[in-house]
């Protein structure tokens, strides 16, 4: 799978939080946000929940719903093993 800028996104921030030691799902809220702070022009959100639901679909990313129904995200063990290539290449520029 060729990965966008934004898949890559999430999957960084998603890496490096779990680096972190959360181990829990990410809300979506967050890591949408947290991908606006770093950029110069704002991803839309149609974009973003594509480009997540993407990875879901290929297995990259898990998908999970609260109580409250608010979308959370967590790394599978093939996307942690991709955004740790992504992370490094990024730690190493």
């Amino acid at each position: 799978m060729r990965l966008s800028a934004i898949q890559k996104d999430v999957l960084f921030i998603l890496y490096a939080i779990e680096q972190k030691g959360n181990s829990k799902p990410v809300p979506s809220v967050v890591v949408w946000n947290m991908i606006n702070k770093s950029r110069t022009s704002d991803v839309f959100d149609t974009n973003f929940r594509a480009s997540c639901h993407k990875l879901s679909e290929h297995k990259m990313i898990d998908k999970y719903r609260s109580h409250s129904l608010k979308l959370a995200w967590s790394l599978s063990e093939l996307g942690r093993n991709k955004a740790a290539e992504i992370y490094r290449a990024r730690i190493n520029t």
